[in-house]
């Protein structure tokens, strides 16, 4: 056999082999883009959710304000670029970030935050905060397991279509379901009215659920409002 039929021949052997290898690893990054889809979108569903406890309890302390308005920015601007770029350092900042949004919840469920106005207090479990974290922590593993392996895929919603248009449902589905919980949705009571005629609005995580009419915790009796003793607080 020739030199050249010997060239042509272990070329066309080595054909196969290529391919195979160029389609592993092509499998591997649409597999990491699934991944970091559904990690970024979680993010920003968090992120939609916490806007909403910013808009209801962060009227009434500073302190909450701040938190969700930083939180919900943070998490919604990570979940935005990590779908067009993620870069490593990306990658651990969105774990970082969201893992200490997380582990916030966790301290203020269990022994209560040092500082501020719920300082040392164990604030109730909600559905809407409930909720939050949980996205909260499918991002910090998501973006957690792509950062030890290296930078993420590059544009990962144009590489897995599907998955990404099926998370896009489900996290928005969860968004809004926490978002209307936060805004009391769930808990209206069309048929309650109260001592001043004004129909109430229940808490739906509250510590409390008054039916007849009324202000907030405070007591007022003379009109429609929000009752119970329940917020969203971390």
């Amino acid at each position: 056999m020739s030199a050249q039929a010997r060239w042509e021949h272990s070329e066309s052997a080595a054909r196969p082999a290529l391919a195979r290898v160029a389609g592993t690893r092509s499998d591997a990054e649409r597999n990491r883009a699934r991944i970091l889809s559904v990690a970024a979108l979680a993010s920003i569903a968090a992120g939609a959710i916490n806007i909403a406890a910013a808009a209801t309890v962060g009227r009434a302390s500073g302190q909450n304000l701040a938190f969700f308005v930083v939180a919900s920015a943070g998490q919604i601007i990570w979940g935005a670029v990590a779908l067009v770029r993620a870069p490593r350092w990306w990658l651990a900042l969105g774990a970082v970030g969201n893992l200490l949004v997380a582990a916030t919840w966790v301290v203020s469920r269990t022994v209560g935050v040092p500082v501020g106005v719920f300082a040392h207090q164990q604030l109730p479990v909600g559905f809407a905060d409930t909720l939050a974290t949980v996205l909260a922590a499918v991002a910090v593993i998501g973006a957690a397991a792509l950062a030890i392996r290296g930078n993420g895929p590059a544009r990962a919603a144009s590489r897995s279509w599907g998955v990404f248009a099926a998370a896009v449902v489900l996290m928005g589905a969860l968004a809004l379901a926490g978002v209307m919980s936060q805004s009391n949705a769930f808990g209206s009571t069309p048929s309650g009215s109260g001592h001043g005629g004004g129909g109430g609005v229940s808490n739906p995580y509250g510590s409390g659920g008054g039916s007849s009419g009324g202000g907030s915790s405070g007591g007022s009796s003379g009109g429609g409002g929000s009752s119970g003793g329940g917020y969203y607080g971390y």
